[in-house]
């Protein structure tokens, strides 16, 4: 058995089903957009491009340009499609909300592309129960043991229970736009 793409990997691969790139390409992505939060370097895109290639999940092909170099272009095989579609479609645990929702907004960058608008709203409806529901037990825990924590604890904590907040503020401002967007 194959191992999945790595966190990397599927983002390559999300990339990927939008628009066939090269690695040049694809650092120019992270380097450029609001994806830098991957490294563009040479040494880390390349390698997990040779990864998906050898684990049958992209293709390349060298595409020969008039007058430029030579670069190899990839996109993803129907098993790619097919992983990045499971990957997007998996449901939304509260582990999920607690250690990755950078990894949960990566998904949700390309459900629209990948899955459709309708896949798109139910993954919004499940994170906004996640947080409904993880908010409180922090609030609680903030309430009940304030008094033995240090106060720079005290202050992390709450900046950790206000940016879960505006998270879940956040998806019913997304949940009413793609509401108004099915009015048009």
């Amino acid at each position: 058995m194959k191992a999945e793409p790595t966190f990397l990997g599927y983002a390559l691969l999300g990339l990927l089903e939008q628009n066939p790139c090269s690695g040049y390409d694809l650092r120019k992505v992270f380097a450029l957009t609001p994806m830098m939060a991957f490294s563009d370097s040479p040494g880390a895109i390349y390698p997990a491009l040779r990864r998906l290639e050898h684990g049958g999940w992209i293709r390349g092909w060298v595409e020969n340009r008039a007058g430029l170099r030579r670069r190899k272009v990839f996109r993803p095989t129907p098993a790619g499609t097919e992983a990045l579609k499971s990957w997007l479609g998996r449901p939304i645990s509260r582990d999920d909300v607690i250690r990755g929702l950078d990894g949960l907004m990566l998904r949700f960058a390309f459900l629209d592309l990948v899955l459709g608008k309708e896949s798109a709203v139910q993954f919004l409806k499940q994170l906004n129960k996640e947080l409904r529901s993880h908010v409180p037990t922090l609030r609680e825990f903030l309430r009940t043991r304030a008094n033995d924590m240090p106060l720079s604890g005290r202050l992390a904590l709450e900046s950790g229970i206000l940016g879960y907040e505006a998270q879940l503020e956040w998806t019913n401002q997304a949940l009413a736009r793609y509401r108004r967007a099915g009015k048009d």
